[in-house]
């Protein structure tokens, strides 16, 4: 087992899905399924009918690529806002924010009407 910096939503669709960092790579974060934590993937939006989903305001609030995330190291993971509609980290609208504190501290970060997910480190299988 090893403490790995993961994403977890909170709020919205993504609550309760996560998704595991890696070093040196890039993610995305949106509604298109092209995004590597893709909304239309979630549990919950899959659970909703089309008619449901083709309706669902707070979804078309996240665009098709809203933030990516790149693990340099645990000292440095960069966060990009990639939308119009913006991107929060801890209560901050950003463009660029580099996080240097992962190991110690959780992060906020909330995008498109109601999605709201942590940033810290969880304990995951070794790879």
């Amino acid at each position: 087992m090893q403490r790995v910096p993961t994403l977890t939503g909170v709020e919205g669709h993504f609550k309760g899905e996560s998704f595991r960092l890696e070093y040196g790579k890039t993610i995305t974060v949106g509604r298109s399924r092209k995004s590597d934590f893709c909304l239309r993937r979630t549990e919950a939006y899959r659970a909703m009918t089309l008619a449901e989903q083709e309706a669902d305001e707070d979804a078309r609030t996240v665009s098709a690529q809203h933030f990516q995330i790149t693990m340099y190291n645990l000292n440095s993971l960069e966060i990009k806002n990639l939308s119009d509609n913006g991107t929060k980290v801890d209560g901050s609208r950003i463009d660029v924010v580099i996080i240097d504190d992962i190991s110690n501290n959780a992060h906020e970060i909330r995008f498109g009407k109601k999605e709201v997910m942590r940033l810290d480190m969880q304990m995951h299988e070794d790879a």
